[in-house]
């Protein structure tokens, strides 16, 4: 107080006419309160995503998350990632009125509503998805969504969750997990890295991985978060799928996984889609052997 009266004091004689003013911080992430659904919530609101949640560290939590993966998604497939409204819901899944749903709709936004799942624990230390995904690990969740809603795009499908699931049944599982997890676990992939490597002896081969095909219903056991409840087989396609991603990434730029996902989705085989490659193999045998070479030497 004394420093802020003497500086006072200074500028008054010496005619100064400014006078610094501090300005408040009007809405600090997650501190805003609204009433959604009949329930009063937290909320961050920006244009690009908004994060609906029980208390101001699972808002800030969502926001570290969506801001992470909005410009993920957006490196990769050189596309506007979709514009989520995720609410982070405690206990239950009570539906919203018509209304409510409109709200979202009319203001561009894709409600996604998701609930913890009851396996997940908190990190006993920060790291992994320890920054922006302590409490709530959303992100998977808002990769594959953001996937879909770039997809039926493509496809110019009608919104709605029906043509986002039909358009995410025109790619393959292997590139729903890998981007799943590129995204949904931002800049720390060494887990899948490290699980090929301890599977080397039992991997699938690469063929087999891109060729798999299962319903995207399935998807929610690809979940990095949910690793533990998953089986064997989902566990390893997810890990080959995402660490092949990697590889690809590293050989033909960032933008290669938007360019394959456009050419599955305009009817390419594999076959095609491969062949198109500028930095690597044009034959699986080939592709397979830089693959697992890439594995064993890439240094995280």
């Amino acid at each position: 107080m004394k420093l802020l009266l003497s500086l006072a004091a200074v500028a008054t004689l010496s005619g100064c006419r400014f006078w610094y003013k501090p300005v408040p911080v009007a809405n600090a992430i997650g501190e805003e309160k609204t009433v959604l659904g009949g329930d009063s919530v937290h909320v961050f609101r920006e244009a690009r995503f908004e994060v609906y949640g029980p208390n101001p560290e699972a808002v800030y939590d969502g926001y570290e998350q969506l801001n992470r993966a909005s410009r993920t998604f957006e490196r990769h497939f050189e596309a506007p990632a979709a514009r989520l409204a995720v609410v982070l819901d405690k206990d239950t899944l009570r539906p919203y009125d018509v209304g409510t749903l409109r709200g979202f709709r009319d203001r561009g936004f894709t409600l996604v509503r998701y609930m913890r799942p009851r396996s997940y624990r908190d990190p006993t230390r920060y790291g992994a998805m320890g920054y922006g995904g302590v409490l709530w690990p959303i992100a998977p969740t808002a990769a594959r969504a953001m996937l879909a809603r770039f997809a039926a795009g493509e496809l110019q499908l009608d919104g709605g969750p029906a043509s986002d699931s039909a358009a995410l049944d025109r790619l393959p599982v292997w590139f729903r997990a890998a981007i799943i997890h590129l995204i949904g676990e931002g800049g720390f992939p060494t887990n899948d890295l490290d699980y090929v490597r301890d599977k080397r002896g039992s991997l699938m081969p690469l063929r087999d991985v891109l060729t798999l095909v299962r319903p995207q219903s399935a998807d929610s056991l690809l979940d990095p978060s949910r690793r533990t409840e998953t089986d064997e087989t989902t566990r390893l396609v997810a890990a080959e799928a995402s660490t092949f991603a990697r590889y690809l990434v590293e050989r033909e730029g960032p933008g290669v996984l938007g360019r394959i996902a456009r050419e599955y989705l305009r009817g390419r085989s594999l076959t095609e889609i491969i062949a198109t490659f500028q930095a690597t193999p044009h034959t699986f045998a080939d592709l397979e052997q830089r693959w697992r070479m890439w594995v064993l030497t890439r240094e995280d």
